[in-house]
């Protein structure tokens, strides 16, 4: 649409500023270089004054003239009379090297020309009435358009209030990423289409959330021996991000719950394949710590343009997406991979341009890599990647996820970059 948009406007530049070079180079070759008529590519125009061609060229038509002397019977010439005025009429014979003409409406022919009083043949008549009718239908638009949009109209050209951009709150997601709700199609299902249960979906959750809670006491224990001031304010700040992630994971799921509360098993077509195979990229490359490939794969999806939908439509109230919009990159991941196995288009293509966005303003590269040291991102990224495989080991009994390949391929691509 925007791209639509752009062009009908450098359409109109372009002609408007093609009819004004039109106007000043007329006007220096009339006034100026006192020629009889401008030539503009081969071509001129005159408008026409009398009603001697009434039926083909009304009074005040503009005609469009191909210079040239070359004329044949049945043409529409334009020349010069002997008084100095142009005259358009139709050829009507040729007898030598004399040239006939005579008005439509004339009962006699005029005197004779030469091709040396020739001008040229008209190509095209420009009717000021048939300008008027356009200029008229686009208004008549112009008005149910208006009367559509009052009230943005009105806010924009009335009140001078700027209705496309809204300022945005520190740390919150702006609300045009959401404005337009267009309808979607529903894509048919291609390829290989795999069957995942949700129940051993969340069985598959659990216990591996069952590991990592094992795997944490272990690291408490260990960090528990230090007893430095400083590494307790650090582990106190990093449990209550840590407690924000886990409340905002149960919340998203058990929204898509809700939302998507009569399915039982997951049908993943090539079309959800291709997503979570992406999103399996993302997590391998995050790992790799390719900050520029990262920033490059999430601007250009393999999949296609995704879509904008309602706030209510998505679930994506503005308390939950200020929420989503504060943490950390892996934790858009496993939301995302959650949306893919609910089926949820809408929550998916609302939480990814989310993260979009948030790569795009990440000029830092805060959001877009993991610290050296930070431990529990990395032990995150690795627990969603083999969650991922666990899905895929499970359920791939036709070879459709690919992972060990999309992995290959980002060990090389890092191998081959440093």
């Amino acid at each position: 649409m925007k791209t639509a948009k752009k062009v009908v406007k450098s359409i109109g530049y372009l002609f408007v500023g093609m009819l004004v070079a039109l106007c000043i180079y007329t006007f220096i070759a009339t006034d100026i270089f006192k020629k009889d008529y401008a030539n503009v590519f081969g071509y001129t125009y005159f408008v026409v004054a009398t009603g001697s061609m009434s039926g083909t060229i009304e009074v005040n038509d503009v005609v469009i003239v191909k210079l040239g002397q070359d004329v044949n019977v049945n043409d529409v010439i334009t020349y010069q009379g002997e008084q100095g005025e142009f005259i358009t009429h139709r050829v009507v014979k040729k007898i030598g090297n004399q040239i006939i003409t005579q008005g439509d409406v004339n009962n006699t022919e005029d005197d004779p020309i030469t091709k040396d009083d020739v001008v040229g043949t008209v190509k095209l008549v420009i009717s000021p009435s048939s300008v008027l009718k356009l200029i008229a239908v686009l208004l008549i638009v112009f008005i149910l358009l208006a009367f559509l949009n009052f009230d943005k109209i009105f806010k924009k050209f009335v009140i001078g209030e700027d209705t496309n951009t809204k300022k945005t709150v520190k740390g919150s997601v702006p609300e045009e990423l959401f404005t337009t709700t267009p309808v979607k199609k529903e894509e048919k299902s291609t390829g290989n289409t795999v069957n995942i249960p949700i129940s051993e979906v969340l069985q598959i959750q659990k216990d591996q959330e069952l590991a990592e809670v094992e795997d944490e006491i272990e690291v408490l224990e260990v960090e528990d021996i230090i007893d430095i001031d400083d590494n307790n304010i650090v582990r106190k700040e990093r449990n209550s991000a840590k407690e924000k992630e886990k409340e905002l994971l149960e919340q998203v799921l058990n929204l898509l719950r809700i939302k998507n509360d009569t399915l039982t098993i997951t049908k993943m077509n090539k079309k959800w394949l291709t997503k979570y195979q992406y999103v399996y990229k993302l997590a391998q490359i995050l790992s790799m710590g390719d900050t520029k490939e990262l920033e490059e794969t999430i601007m250009h999806p393999t999949f296609k343009e995704i879509y904008d939908y309602d706030l209510e439509r998505a679930g994506l109230y503005e308390n939950l997406r200020n929420k989503i919009y504060e943490m950390p990159i892996y934790v858009f991941l496993r939301i995302l991979t959650f949306a893919i196995l609910y089926n949820d288009p809408t929550f998916f293509d609302g939480v990814y341009k989310i993260l979009k966005y948030k790569v795009q303003i990440d000029k830092d590269s805060h959001f877009k890599e993991i610290k050296k040291n930070d431990t529990y991102a990395k032990k995150q990224i690795r627990s969603l990647i083999a969650f991922m495989q666990k899905i895929s080991i499970k359920f791939d009994n036709k070879k459709v996820f690919e992972l060990e390949r999309i992995e290959r391929y980002v060990k090389l691509k890092n191998y081959v970059n440093h």
